[in-house]
């Protein structure tokens, strides 16, 4: 018999980004004429264990094997590393990824993860990194040269800017991996009075807590909003002069890529990782970009992003959303449908 779909989408979806770019996949390969079907994790009550790096990397490689488990499809595509880590081998497979665990799982919690993704990455009939950095460093934890397809996130961002929108907006639903006592630190020290800062993704009583334990008082003029519908936060983000960032570690660049697709200038700290956000912000205004991870760097790259007269600034938006065409739907859809789709379905049977 034949199989049910095409390709099958095996989804952690554990943020909007892979939520966003897992939705979008789909659409690529139904628009290209191909038929898929997508198999979203369910933790249930194991969520409530997530209290390690390794023992969350277990629970959800888990889940995902649960979701993948019985599908029929000619070939799969496991999106993200973890997805596939305990997964049965199924021909042909592809494994998508923003980053790898040699990267993003330093020390004992990852000790397992990096091991494990070697096999996995040298196995794949085909990667799908988001970015040429994550590729060339999963080639080199495969110890091969696995077929890679680079296929990022899509990038599109049509918000008309909100009225009420602060003169900066930032995102820190994960506060220590986002920086928020550096981003608060650097807001003191480099906002003019009066100016307001709206931090999206953590709500104000938690991110006092976090704060708090961290010796770090809450500056004049940040208020925090929680989780904000996106049609509301992309909005704030067109609107406001600026868009900070304090991560920590960047596996890819979502938020950051979003408010350059809106046109909004990113003031940002040097993030590692394979952040494809830091070459484009450095390329568009270098001064903007602080020369390094300290509070004091970070004032310093504010202070000349909230002082961009408005033609700078039109100026900067315009040459912004130049920058980020190779990641618009239109683009990413052609990339589906001429390379991702007949690498996988090439050899597989109809």
């Amino acid at each position: 018999m034949a199989p049910a779909v095409d390709i099958a989408i095996v989804s952690l979806g554990t943020t909007m980004g892979w939520r966003r770019g897992d939705e979008a996949l789909a659409e690529h390969i139904e628009a290209a004429g191909a038929t898929c079907e997508l198999r979203p994790m369910r933790l249930g009550l194991a969520k409530h264990l997530q209290r390690s790096m390794a023992l969350t990397d277990v629970i959800q490689a888990l889940a995902a094997r649960r979701a993948a488990r019985g599908v029929d499809a000619r070939a799969v595509v496991y999106s993200s590393i973890t997805a596939a880590l305990l997964q049965p081998v199924r021909r042909p497979h592809a494994v998508r990824f923003d980053t790898i665990a040699a990267l993003s799982r330093p020390g004992v919690g990852g000790a397992w993860q990096r091991r494990r993704e070697r096999a996995v990455l040298a196995r794949a009939d085909l990667l799908l990194p988001w970015s040429e950095a994550a590729g060339a460093a999963a080639a080199e934890a495969a110890g091969t040269s696995p077929r890679q397809v680079v296929l990022p996130c899509v990038v599109d961002v049509a918000a008309e800017p909100a009225g009420d929108a602060p003169d900066a907006t930032a995102y820190a639903a994960n506060p220590d991996k986002r920086g928020l006592d550096l981003l608060c630190a650097a807001w003191r020290d480099g906002a003019p009075e009066g100016a307001r800062l709206v931090v999206g993704g953590i709500g104000p009583e938690e991110a006092s807590r976090w704060l708090g334990r961290r010796g770090v008082d809450v500056p004049s003029g940040v208020e925090f909003a929680g989780a904000v519908p996106r049609d509301r936060w992309t909005a704030l983000v067109a609107g406001s002069r600026v868009y900070v960032s304090a991560a920590r570690y960047e596996d890819w660049g979502v938020a950051q890529m979003e408010a350059l697709a809106a046109g909004t200038p990113l003031v940002t700290v040097p993030t590692p990782g394979p952040n494809v956000a830091l070459p484009i912000a450095r390329e568009l205004a270098p001064e903007l970009v602080a020369s390094g991870n300290a509070a004091a760097d970070l004032a310093a790259a504010l202070r000349s992003g909230l002082a961009l007269s408005d033609p700078a600034r039109a100026d900067y938006s315009e040459r912004a959303r130049r920058s980020l065409e190779p990641y618009s739907d239109a683009a990413l859809r052609s990339v589906v449908a001429e390379r991702v789709l007949p690498a996988l379905l090439e050899r597989s049977p109809a």
